[in-house]
């Protein structure tokens, strides 16, 4: 056994990630068969989601999943007003308010508005699914480009095709897909210390979800505060001015959102998908009142906390990376603001996870670096090593990469009426899966990145690519003196 743990301890965290995806998933893939075939229970569901789900007529039904998070943007954004309450969904007794802002649903409207008026709304959906798969096999394309021979078919698979919050991404039509590749540039520009292009990442990330405004800290980390301003200027200004495209009510729409958005958390606030940093840290209490209560929790149990919760922890990562500044690499900078905007939400949905896909894509490629490394074989030198950094952050993004079900007590989830019609029509049988451990691990792999450059600053090296790409160009190197002797 010593053997077995030096032998691991001595990999590479780049291995650790690709090793450990490949096994969660084909544990997962036995794990799966087993329960399919022995206890009936859905699987695939149990990963993602009910595929019934055309709660209303939104004309993209394909078979019986109308891929909602995409049909429900487009139908409340053909309205004048969009943030005037009208839904009516099956599980709810009032009209539901529309909370996405204005420029959040502009990638649904881009390719749902066109069809629309072509009279074929299904090819919108088609083009907007197609562009969606493209986003979040993004960096796993830019992965495999660093790696060398059948590496690269290892690397795809691992970060694409066994990718479960790609394929979650996908199933619901969230736009949260589009962040993938922006998220990537963001963490490639921060490594190689492109400011101006950190800038355009940040505005174009907030476009798509307004909460990755958080991003804008990266740039006062690292004291870049004239671009940090100004991107923080261009993050208002286009979130401001995507209300100029349904003009009806403006001004009031903005306060319209704001009220849809802090009246209403979802159905989901308790739900095992939520992998929220509130849920995460009232998991005990959770699991004791759904003992309680017979499995299920209240819509109100702990709101209040619960709400606050992943805030406090936002605030907590935002100052101290303000405080530190400098000592920590802007890379890792990155990576904590991201999981950070990500989890800090009261709802933060299982497919909001795809964030991982792009800190993963860097673990196993360093944008400045030889091929077959990542970037913790550069920051983890023998003159400073970061081996637990490297190893929670590599955990972290494996884990939330491959997921698998586990064998316990069943769910029974309703199916509620389609195309607009009320009450429960069914249910069906999911399990927990590990999701529910991925909000504790990027916890704690934001903690051990802030302590460790807490007690220790990175060293200033002149091999780092990114500090070689930020140095002037015409600096006269002196010849080395020679101390007589």
């Amino acid at each position: 056994m010593k053997e077995l743990r030096g032998a691991i301890a001595r990999q590479s965290e780049r291995t650790i990630l690709l090793s450990t995806v490949l096994l969660v998933s084909a544990f997962s893939a036995a794990m799966g068969y087993l329960l399919t075939q022995c206890f009936a229970v859905d699987v695939i569901s149990s990963h993602l989601a009910i595929p019934q789900d055309c709660d209303l007529d939104w004309s993209t039904p394909v078979g019986r999943h109308c891929f909602s998070d995409y049909g429900a943007v487009v139908s409340t954004g053909s309205r004048s007003n969009p943030w005037e309450p009208y839904l009516y969904l099956p599980w709810a007794n009032q009209p539901s308010g529309n909370q996405y802002p204005a420029a959040a649903m502009l990638p649904h409207m881009l390719f749902g508005l066109p069809a629309k008026w072509l009279g074929a709304p299904l090819l919108g959906l088609i083009g907007y699914l197609l562009a969606l798969t493209i986003a979040v096999l993004s960096p796993a394309v830019w992965a495999a480009r660093g790696a060398r021979g059948l590496e690269r078919v290892v690397v795809f698979v691992a970060l694409g095709a066994a990718a479960v919050p790609a394929w979650a991404v996908i199933d619901r039509g969230n736009s949260v897909g589009f962040v993938v590749p922006i998220a990537l540039v963001f963490l490639v520009a921060l490594r190689r210390r492109r400011w101006g292009l950190v800038a355009i990442m940040v505005v174009l990330a907030a476009l798509v979800k307004p909460q990755f405004a958080v991003l804008v800290i990266a740039l006062f980390a690292v004291r870049q505060w004239r671009l940090g301003g100004l991107a923080f200027v261009g993050v208002v200004a286009s979130n401001i001015a995507a209300y100029l495209l349904w003009p009806r009510n403006f001004p009031e729409t903005i306060a319209q959102t704001l009220h849809n958005i802090s009246t209403s958390s979802g159905p989901g606030i308790t739900d095992i998908r939520n992998v929220s940093f509130g849920r995460a840290l009232l998991l005990m209490p959770d699991m004791v009142k759904a003992v309680q209560t017979g499995g299920k929790i209240p819509d109100g149990f702990l709101a209040g906390p619960r709400s606050l919760l992943g805030y406090g922890v936002l605030a907590i990562f935002v100052v101290s990376v303000l405080a530190l500044g400098r000592r920590i690499p802007p890379v890792l900078v990155g990576v904590v603001l991201l999981a950070s905007a990500v989890l800090c939400v009261p709802h933060a949905n299982h497919y909001y996870l795809a964030f991982a896909l792009a800190v993963a894509a860097l673990a196993v490629r360093d944008p400045g670096g030889q091929p077959g490394a990542g970037i913790f074989d550069q920051l983890s030198t023998e003159s400073d090593p970061r081996r637990l950094v490297g190893i929670c952050v590599t955990l972290a993004a494996a884990l939330s990469i491959a997921q698998t079900a586990l064998p316990g007590p069943v769910l029974q989830v309703p199916i509620f009426g389609q195309m607009g019609a009320k009450g429960v029509i069914g249910n069906t049988t999911i399990v927990q899966t590990t999701l529910f451990v991925t909000p504790f691990l990027w916890l704690i792999a934001c903690a051990a990145i802030i302590v460790s450059y807490a007690r220790r600053p990175a060293p200033s090296d002149g091999n780092d690519p990114g500090r070689l790409a930020e140095a002037p160009t015409n600096t006269t190197v002196s010849p080395p003196r020679v101390r007589p002797s």
